[in-house]
């Protein structure tokens, strides 16, 4: 039996005149090597109004994992991921807010002026806060990893319950689901 922890702290700045990083810059999670159960680059900040994830400049993952030898080089993992993903200015917090952007009843386009929360900041879009959800998003499962003798590289068959996934959405813009089932190659850390 082995059991295995990583835990990552990233953050980037740009130093550079650019006020915003530009997204190839930025950070994510999920996926096969961060937090098992969610698709790829899904876990972070996003946009009010499309929900796409833009991603932040920090991040903070933590992976437990527990070995088990079935047999020669077959080993059944227990495991457990969680992080979340911040941009400027937001600090790591247990709870985030649930905000939806408030769209107007009637629209006059031929108004030369728009009403706009007071407080809201000069082309911001304006949004109301509706509740609020787990900021950490988690996935917990068993993981089937054998070694190829010849290549020497574990192959992984990766089962995932993902408990926190409110707000996520998945590569196909769909609501993150519950069960995860993945094929991989290489380790998680």
């Amino acid at each position: 039996m082995i059991a295995g922890f990583r835990s990552q702290l990233q953050y980037i700045y740009g130093f550079r005149g650019a006020a915003d990083l530009p997204i190839f810059e930025r950070l994510f999670l999920g996926g096969e090597y961060t937090i098992r159960g969610f698709d790829i680059r899904t876990i972070g900040p996003k946009d009010p109004i499309t929900g796409l994830v833009l991603g932040g400049n920090k991040s903070l993952l933590f992976n437990f994992e527990e070995q088990f030898t079935i047999a020669g080089p077959v080993r059944a993992i227990l495991f457990y991921d969680v992080g979340q993903v911040r941009n400027v200015g937001e600090p790591f917090a247990w709870k985030e807010d649930i905000v939806q952007p408030v769209v107007p009843l009637l629209i006059d386009p031929l108004a030369s002026v728009s009403l706009t929360p007071a407080n809201a900041a000069p082309g911001a879009v304006p949004t109301i806060v509706i509740g609020q959800q787990n900021a950490f998003k988690s996935s917990t499962g068993v993981e089937v990893r054998f070694f190829m003798p010849v290549l020497n590289v574990p192959f992984r068959l990766i089962f995932a319950f993902n408990p926190s996934r409110a707000g996520v959405y998945d590569n196909t813009l769909q609501p993150q689901k519950a069960f995860q089932f993945r094929f991989a190659v290489g380790s998680t850390f």
